[in-house]
């Protein structure tokens, strides 16, 4: 009975995938066949080969077909691959054949149809055509490096105004490659922001699917004319396929690494086409009046508090300025014209932005102080900004706020005149005594105390008042250069960074913390730099060394150790690998880099 029993199951099993293959020929039979040809990219070098693939589907001839003969052309066969599906019941089949198309002249090409018979059918497929270049035509570099990679600059307009901050993309097309290094965008008489992290998809350029990697930044410019933006640089390594052998499928495997080890990886450096942008100055008709510079799009917020105060008391001013634009830029409304009030220097505070600092908040806070009582409202508020999308200046306003302003004192009260006291006013006076007795007797004598001078207690009560108005002013005038020398303050803020951040350098080198240890580094480099060169810290990069560093007449010295401070971050960042036993090497180099950048003198 078991055996039966197995022999049934077994059967069972064979009427199954026989009734799978019926169902499988049938759909087969019934879909018609198909051929397409297609080249992994339309033009080429001379002596460089091209891959032509013909794409059969629903059916599969006998034999490979014989290449097309064209004149200066060799069509050699390479090999074919087979593909088979089966999903909801519908199966589909398709064989790709593979040829090799190299030229041995330059000129258009024109690849005749390519002739399959399957079964009693006779099918064609399409004309191609194939532009061949010669090294020279291609910009004289033997190695086809433009096939392989290129690097492309997007900016949205050619014309810009003056102060305005334009988005810009940089994008690196790539079918494979390596040890990628951050781009560097040049840009004389432009503001370069920092370059963002990119974001990779995958696209298609004529018959070539090629990694993309978009990097953003953004730019302002900073003087009218027409100006070149770029060219934008970028350094990587790339393998180059030896002659002869096919190129993996690109969507296979890593899908920045696609010739493996099969070829030379070879460093270069990618540069892309600079953009000529025009800078428009911003219109000199209808001004407002109190307009800082502002360029972009802008909203604000101004409250007041106290409204009820006595004269000499502070109120605080805050104003909050959210919009689009170069926030660093933006200055608080100038109260110049309020001559009852004594002004004191702003603070400004940048909140939350976008990760290219293009939109945020930018707050700030003011002390006024009301001179007299007759003060009976805080003034009207305007701030004035040229809007580049509408062409013209727009202005904010915020209406005047009631004030209750109160004396600091009441005045004494006038002594009142005491009247005759006498009853009867019609009865003599009494006499008047003109003469004073001398006494006889000096009477009971008291001991005198020591006078106020002499005592200790009441010179030092009279010396508190000096200390603490010396204390004050010394606070006030350290205080005022503060806020009237923003290089000075910059200066102690990003001193007492760059001792925390030592401080966080050898704790990380300690951990062996690669990673975080040249993000703080690089941090370190962009604020010290950012300092000396009164640059924001986010638009500092490497090329700064070149374009700002060396005309300052920076030693020489100085900008290799940068240089090399600089690359070890980018390797660290965006290579594979690093050295962790090294980090403990190259704190006490971070340190000397950063102390010797702090006490150059610069040009300009």
């Amino acid at each position: 009975m078991r055996n039966f029993g197995a022999s049934a199951s077994r059967g069972v099993w064979r009427v199954a995938v026989l009734a799978l293959l019926a169902v499988s020929l049938s759909a087969l039979r019934g879909r018609a066949a198909t051929v397409t040809a297609s080249l992994d990219r339309d033009a080429t070098t001379v002596g460089d080969s091209v891959t032509l693939m013909l794409v059969v589907e629903g059916g599969s001839p006998d034999a490979p077909p014989p290449p097309p003969r064209v004149a200066n052309l060799a069509i050699d066969y390479a090999g074919q691959s087979s593909q088979f599906t089966f999903s909801n019941g519908v199966s589909s089949s398709s064989v790709t054949y593979n040829y090799q198309v190299r030229a041995a002249r330059p000129g258009t090409y024109t690849i005749p149809p390519i002739t399959v018979t399957i079964g009693n059918a006779a099918l064609t497929s399409q004309r191609l055509t194939l532009r061949v270049l010669t090294a020279e035509q291609t910009g004289g570099d033997a190695d086809p490096v433009h096939k392989i990679a290129f690097v492309k600059l997007v900016v949205p307009r050619s014309e810009v105004y003056l102060g305005e901050v334009v988005p810009v993309e940089i994008q690196l097309y790539a079918q494979n490659g390596r040890n990628l290094q951050m781009p560097q965008l040049h840009g004389d008489g432009f503001t370069v922001s920092k370059v963002l992290q990119p974001t990779q998809t995958k696209t298609q350029v004529g018959n070539v699917v090629f990694n993309l990697l978009e990097f953003k930044t953004a730019a302002t410019a900073v003087k009218a004319g027409t100006l070149p933006l770029g060219p934008a640089e970028l350094g990587l390594e790339i393998n180059f396929p030896q002659p002869g052998r096919r190129n993996r499928d690109p969507f296979s495997g890593d899908p920045f690494d696609i010739f493996g080890d099969r070829g030379q990886w070879r460093a270069v450096t990618l540069s892309s086409e600079a953009t000529n942008l025009t800078i428009l100055p911003l219109p000199t008709a209808n001004v407002p009046r109190g307009f800082g510079g502002a360029v972009g799009k802008f909203a604000w917020q101004v409250s007041v508090s106290p409204t009820n105060v006595a004269v000499g008391d502070p109120i605080t001013l805050k104003i909050q300025i959210v919009g689009r634009g170069s926030l660093d830029s933006l200055a608080a409304p100038s109260l110049s014209d309020w001559h009852d009030f004594k002004v004191y220097p702003p603070t400004g505070k940048i909140g939350q932005v976008d990760p290219l600092g293009i939109e945020g908040t930018k707050s700030f806070e003011q002390v006024v102080v009301p001179e007299n009582a007759e003060v009976k409202e805080l003034p009207a508020l305007t701030f004035s900004y040229f809007d580049p999308e509408l062409k013209s200046y727009a202005t904010l306003s915020a209406p005047a706020t009631p004030l209750i302003v109160r004396p600091t004192a009441s005045l004494p009260a006038q002594p009142a005149v005491a009247e005759n006291s006498n009853p009867n006013p019609d009865a003599p006076a009494p006499p008047t005594r003109d003469i004073v007795h001398i006494k006889a007797s000096l009477g009971a004598l008291t001991p005198l105390r020591p006078v106020l001078v002499q005592q200790g207690w009441f010179l030092t009560l009279q010396g508190l008042p000096l200390a603490v108005w010396l204390s004050v002013a010394v606070w006030r005038r350290r205080a005022e250069r503060l806020a009237n020398n923003p290089r000075w303050r910059r200066r102690r803020q990003v001193s007492q960074l760059v001792r925390t951040g030592l401080a966080e350098l050898r704790v990380q080198a300690e951990r062996r913390q690669a990673a975080e240890f040249h993000a703080t580094v690089f941090r370190l480099l962009q604020e010290q730099l950012g300092e000396r060169l009164d640059l924001p810290a986010s638009a500092i990069t490497e090329a700064a060394l070149e374009e700002r560093l060396r005309p300052g007449g920076a030693p020489v010295a100085l900008i290799d150790r940068l240089h090399r401070l600089f690359q070890s971050c980018n390797q660290a960042r965006y290579a594979e690998g690093g050295l962790d036993h090294e980090l403990a090497e190259l704190t006490p180099e971070v340190e000397a880099a950063l102390n010797e950048l702090r006490e150059v003198e610069l040009k300009g």
